[in-house]
């Protein structure tokens, strides 16, 4: 499965960026009537394997707003641990329900290096 902003969840495996100009507000982003206008407020993050049988490797995954001075403001950091050989993967989730903050725009790297995926469920 490819990037998708238009899902319910998001569903992201590879990163974004605003140069590829695959951010949320960029063209290969969000076009969800009435959404991109304003952001999201994300509700609950899942990390998982980006495919089944896909072995996950230690790294950091980063969500940052690009339209922050600087533009590397971190709207979340994510450090990822790859389980034993033997062990499997067990997902990272996150739950934002009482402190959704809204997320104008925004780009996630860390997905291709760590062969996750990241699902954001939210609320416009």
């Amino acid at each position: 499965m490819s990037n998708s902003f238009n899902t319910q969840p998001i569903w992201l495996d590879t990163d974004t960026s605003t140069g590829g100009n695959t951010n949320w507000r960029g063209s290969g982003g969000c076009t969800l009537a009435g959404i991109d206008r304003m952001g999201i407020k994300p509700t609950r993050i899942l990390i998982v394997p980006s495919a089944a049988g896909t072995a996950v490797l230690t790294g950091t995954i980063s969500v940052q707003d690009p339209q922050t001075n600087p533009a590397t403001q971190g709207l979340l950091t994510i450090p990822v641990v790859a389980p034993a050989t033997t062990e499997p993967f067990i997902p990272i989730e996150l739950w934002f329900d009482q402190t959704a903050s809204l997320w104008r725009d925004f780009v996630v790297t860390g997905l291709t290096a760590t062969k996750t995926a990241l699902q954001i469920w939210y609320r416009a």
